[in-house]
Parts: structure tokens; C-alpha cells; sequence
């Protein structure tokens, strides 16, 4: 059941740099859509991600989310713009830590 993959981009506001984290054995699901509106084609993706963890996870409110193992760094040329020209992307929109009872975990809302 937990044998997805992602990569979350945070903006550090300090630095204004992309951080990059990598996190497996988690359970992703997702739909893809796109809705029409007056002014052309709008994505309307959206997804719950479970992450079974004990430890405190840093993962943001804003923060992007990409499926899979992604490699790319951006910097002051490759920014988000790049990451969703070139891949499916989800922002994080509630960010829950359920780590009492039997399943520990973080349950993370996107769009």
C-alpha cells in the first residue's frame, strides 16, 4: 500500500532558494484534471498524500509536490515555472499531523 514516491519543492523565504526533499513508502492518491474556463484551459489536479512516519516531517502549507524521485535543482534560472512546464504538480494545501494512535502519519491535502 505505501510504496509511492515524491519530491517536495519549499521556498525559503530567507534564502529565496528552492529546498528539496525526497520522501518514499508513502500512499499518493491523486487525479489529474483540467477544467475549461473564459480563459483557456486551467489544471484542476488534486490528491491526498499519507506519509507513515513517527518523526516530525517539514512539509508546508504552499510547498510543491511532484510525483516520483525528481532530480532537478532549481536555482535562479530553473524556478517553479520550469518544474510545471516540464511535470504534473500539486500545491499543498492542509498539511495534518496525525501522529497518535495506531497509525502514526501525516495526511497531506493537494491541489
Amino acid at each position: 500500500m505505501f510504496q509511492d514516491k515524491i519530491t517536495v519543492f519549499h521556498l525559503n523565504k530567507e534564502t529565496n532558494e528552492y529546498e528539496r526533499q525526497y520522501f518514499e513508502n508513502l500512499y499518493f492518491d491523486h487525479t489529474k484534471g483540467i477544467s475549461i474556463e473564459k480563459l483557456g484551459e486551467k489544471a484542476s489536479n488534486s490528491g491526498t498524500i499519507i506519509i507513515p512516519s513517527e518523526e516530525e516531517i517539514k512539509i508546508y502549507e504552499k510547498d510543491t509536490v511532484v510525483e516520483g524521485k525528481i532530480n532537478e535543482i532549481l536555482d535562479k534560472e530553473r524556478r517553479l515555472s520550469y518544474l510545471k512546464s516540464k511535470y504534473t504538480t500539486y500545491e499543498v494545501i492542509s498539511v495534518d499531523d496525525l501522529r497518535k494512535g495506531d497509525l502514526s502519519h501525516y495526511e497531506i491535502e493537494v491541489k
